[in-house]
């Protein structure tokens, strides 16, 4: 769980760099990688942000699938609230929260914890709140650029012991390479 909500300037800095990165590693490409994004799917996008994956995901699973868009910081949900409304997205559902999604147990296809696991006071809470939400057999689906597979993988482990590691993709950004993690519900 984070503490609390960045600033809005460190909101809106941060808005303007994903916008940046969007550029280089397009969301929907990235989404591509997920498999269980398809029509129909439930997707839970924790740590949303200005939501450009949450956008993205709702344009794959069309109107007969769902997506929540979760976060702390109310900035990031208006944020999401506005591009879903620009765009005629019914599909989004927005939920301010430093972890309690309050969503049935196993009503999510696929979770995606993009670039927020390593700002997590305390992953424990959160990661248990994910596994709760996800139904048997789909996927929750990691990138962190700060922390490496073994930490990711730890940090899951930790929390759950039914999410197991199912892959691991790399994608080339630039000169980094970034790594997605796909853990499965057993």
């Amino acid at each position: 769980m984070i503490d609390r909500p960045m600033s809005k300037f460190s909101f809106k800095a941060m808005t303007f760099i994903l916008r940046i990165r969007d550029l280089f590693r397009p969301t929907h490409k990235v989404l591509s990688e997920v498999d269980m994004i398809k029509p129909g799917a439930h997707v839970l996008d924790y740590g949303c942000g200005p939501g450009n994956y949450t956008i993205a995901a709702a344009e794959l699973v069309g109107p007969s699938g769902k997506v929540y868009a979760v976060d702390i910081h109310p900035l990031g949900i208006r944020e999401v609230q506005k591009k879903a409304d620009k765009k005629g997205l019914r599909n989004v559902k927005t939920i301010l929260t430093n972890c309690n999604t309050k969503l049935p147990d196993s009503s999510v296809d696929v979770v995606l914890l993009f670039y927020v696991l390593h700002d997590f006071k305390n992953p424990d809470l959160i990661i248990k709140e994910l596994d709760r939400v996800l139904k048997p057999k789909c996927i929750l689906s990691v990138i962190d650029h700060k922390f490496d597979n073994y930490k990711v993988v730890s940090i899951i482990g930790h929390a759950s012991r039914n999410l197991k590691l199912r892959r691991t993709g790399e994608k080339e950004d630039g000169k980094k390479k970034e790594k997605m993690l796909i853990f499965s519900k057993e």
